[in-house]
């Protein structure tokens, strides 16, 4: 059994600036000094990279050299067009037409950075793409944007994979791509076959799924392009550290994700304002672990707990779960 593949964006050593503190909770850190905590953290495979890549090399070359020599991979990438206020109706979405080809465009030379790394999936989080009224937005014309948009991506390059990130909400009130059917729509709609889903655990539990559920369905039909890794208490989308609220979720989404032999990197999407982001930064790749660790005693017993299933048998299955894992 192969040993899951583990990656986080450098954003997980952020100020964490928000409106309540805008000038954020720690200091800025060091690129260099980045890198430095990020090589010394056990059981990190990768790093997730942001397009534009700056402060990486923006040659893909020179970037795997970079990461290499911190014996670390390249991760996912994810283009970076929701920080800007220009896309604050939705670059993907909008009708503004210039507005929608500039984001066509960067989405594009994203997808040709991509290619450069072999087995890159390239995320894309429609933040701004949605509304906070009624009688806002044109919903027709905005799901038409957005699967031209997706189509436009996907073609340009059929080989590199292109992952949407859902989310119910935030930055906007509501996001047109809120949960796991309407990825699943979307990429329908779209009809590419690189066209996939990024499963970002807070966002799922904040649209109130059950994470192995919708692992399952995307995994099905083959569109389970990356999964990222965060907490929350299912009311919002805080990125607390994977693991330390919703236990039973997302033990069994990893024990899915063991018994589908899922080989996408695990990104770790946290925000630490209040803790050390070295300490934190190092917990949840160790969580991660943990959890990779107790989904493998449980596979080990997966005769007898899919024989349960089949029979409907909750207790059994608990029965023997947590004899397992508190002997």
């Amino acid at each position: 059994m192969k040993r899951f593949r583990i990656s986080a964006g450098l954003w997980i050593l952020d100020t964490f600036a928000e409106r309540y503190v805008p000038g954020g909770y720690h200091d800025p850190m060091d690129f260099d000094r980045q890198l430095e905590i990020m090589s010394g953290i056990p059981g990190l495979d990768g790093l997730g990279v942001l397009y534009p890549t700056a402060p990486f090399p923006s040659d893909p070359v020179k970037l795997k050299e970079k990461l290499a020599a911190h014996n670390l991979a390249v991760g996912d990438i994810t283009v970076e067009n929701y920080v800007s206020r220009k896309w604050k109706h939705g670059p993907f979405a909008t009708n503004e037409r210039e507005i929608w080809k500039e984001n066509i465009r960067l989405c594009k030379e994203a997808v040709d950075f991509a290619a450069a790394i072999p087995g890159t999936t390239l995320t894309l989080w429609p933040a701004h793409d949605g509304f906070d009224y009624p009688f806002q937005v044109d919903y027709r014309e905005g799901w038409r944007n957005m699967t031209e948009s997706l189509r436009e991506i996907c073609g340009h390059n059929p080989k590199v994979r292109i992952a949407v990130e859902y989310k119910q909400k935030d930055p906007r009130q509501r996001q047109y791509v809120a949960n796991v059917g309407k990825t699943m729509m979307l990429i329908n709609d779209v009809g590419a076959s690189n066209a996939a889903a990024a499963l970002d655990t807070g966002h799922a539990l904040m649209s109130q799924e059950n994470l192995a559920e919708s692992a399952v369905i995307l995994h099905s039909h083959g569109r389970l392009g990356t999964v990222h890794l965060n907490d929350n208490y299912r009311d919002a989308d805080p990125d607390m550290i994977f693991g330390a609220v919703a236990f039973w979720d997302n033990l069994e989404l990893y024990y899915y994700l063991k018994k589908m032999d899922y080989q996408g990197w695990h990104e770790i999407d946290i925000t630490s304002p209040r803790d050390d982001r070295a300490k934190s930064a190092r917990l949840v790749v160790k969580m991660a672990r943990l959890y990779e660790r107790l989904a493998e005693k449980l596979y080990a017993k997966s005769a007898i707990i899919e024989e349960n299933l089949k029979g409907y048998r909750f207790v059994d299955n608990m029965d023997l779960i947590t004899d397992i894992l508190f002997p």
